[in-house]
């Protein structure tokens, strides 16, 4: 896919918005079964404003055209105040702008379309992770910090090819980040029954399924 610096700045404008709505400032659960072993495992995501720009591929440039590092928090609030000019904007010199732009609003539903998750295993030179989520179509890599993950690659391809050994997802369940307990659920795996599931406690502390049907 081409996209001019206009095409960018329109998507990145449209999808900051979605992230708002959708993704930011909100903790994801996701409970896998390790492929390995069969234990039933967690891991911890969350979406803050600092890490959308590096979703997007694209750099932010001062009025002499030079590359603003640190800026992505400025970066992601000129994107939901519409104040991003063409300008002030460039495409990664790696060529990997493209292929995030494209991933971009595909990213927004995350929590519908991730079926699989696992450890990355360096496959790509340009892809710096430590975990991704997905599946057969979609791909988002995650880094830690700390003991949580935040979003830093999404791109359009097969999970499966970037770890070697591939676990179910089970459930996801979202809280907003200041909150104690996962209590809305956002996927769960076909044919499953959470209240069947025998969790550890680990993750049981974490959640509450009154809601659950």
């Amino acid at each position: 896919m081409r996209y001019t610096k206009e095409d960018a700045r329109r998507m990145v404008l449209n999808c900051a918005k979605q992230y708002q709505k959708k993704l930011l400032n909100k903790k994801l659960l996701i409970i896998y079964r390790e492929r390995k072993d069969q234990s039933i495992r967690f891991i911890e995501v969350v979406f803050y404003e600092r890490n959308y720009q590096h979703l997007t591929g694209v750099e932010l440039l001062d009025q002499e055209g030079h590359v603003l590092r640190g800026q992505s928090i400025n970066f992601y609030r000129k994107c939901i105040e519409n104040k991003l000019s063409v300008n002030e904007i460039k495409f990664r010199d790696d060529g990997t702008t493209p292929l995030k732009l494209t991933a971009l609003p595909v990213l927004m539903d995350v929590t519908k379309i991730t079926k699989i998750t696992g450890d990355y295993n360096n496959v790509r030179p340009y892809l710096f992770v430590d975990k991704v989520m997905g599946n057969v179509n979609f791909c988002l890599g995650l880094t830690k910090e700390q003991e949580t993950y935040v979003p830093s690659s999404a791109l359009l391809e097969d999970m499966k090819h970037f770890v070697n050994t591939p676990s179910q997802v089970l459930a996801i369940l979202e809280k907003e980040i200041y909150t104690e307990i996962y209590d809305r659920i956002k996927h769960v795996a076909k044919g499953l029954n959470l209240n069947n599931l025998r969790l550890p406690d680990e993750i049981s502390q974490k959640i509450s399924l009154k809601h659950y049907i």
